[in-house]
C-alpha cells in the first residue's frame, strides 16, 4: 500500500495511513477557512493512489465549523466515508445538513463496516 500522507499547518494537522482495507485519516488541532487547507491537501493526494473508503478521525479535533463539514460532505462523493470522534457540534451540523455521512462509535466499528463492504 501507499506510505503515510501528512499535511500541517500552525493550527492543523492531517495523517492518513492504510489500515486494513481502508484509509484512516487522523486531524488535529482547529478546522476553518484557514486551515481547511491541510485536509484538502491530504485527501487530494488520497484521491490520486486509492479508491478504498476513508474514516476520518476527529478525536483530535479542537475546533471545526462547516469549512470541514462542507469539504467531508464534497469528499462523500468521491471516497465512501466514515467518521469516529465526531464531537456534539459535529454531529448536529452533519444532522442539520442532512449529509449522508456515517458517524461510528470507534475506529474498530469504523474500520469493521467500511472493509467488510471492500471484502470480495
Amino acid at each position: 500500500m501507499h506510505p503515510p500522507v501528512w499535511a500541517s499547518s500552525h493550527a492543523a494537522r492531517a495523517l492518513a495511513a492504510p489500515v486494513r482495507t481502508v484509509w484512516v485519516i487522523r486531524l488535529w488541532g482547529d478546522f476553518d477557512a484557514h486551515s481547511i487547507h491541510v485536509v484538502e491537501r491530504v485527501t487530494y493526494e488520497l484521491l490520486q493512489c486509492s479508491v478504498t473508503p476513508v474514516v476520518f478521525d476527529l478525536r483530535q479535533v479542537t475546533f471545526a465549523n462547516t469549512a470541514l463539514l462542507n469539504h467531508l460532505i464534497a469528499f462523500r462523493l468521491y471516497r465512501r466515508v466514515g467518521l469516529v470522534g465526531a464531537d456534539r457540534l459535529m454531529r448536529l451540523m452533519i444532522e442539520v445538513s442532512g449529509a449522508a455521512l456515517p458517524v461510528f462509535p470507534d475506529l474498530d466499528a469504523a474500520l469493521t463496516a467500511l472493509s467488510a463492504d471492500e471484502a470480495p
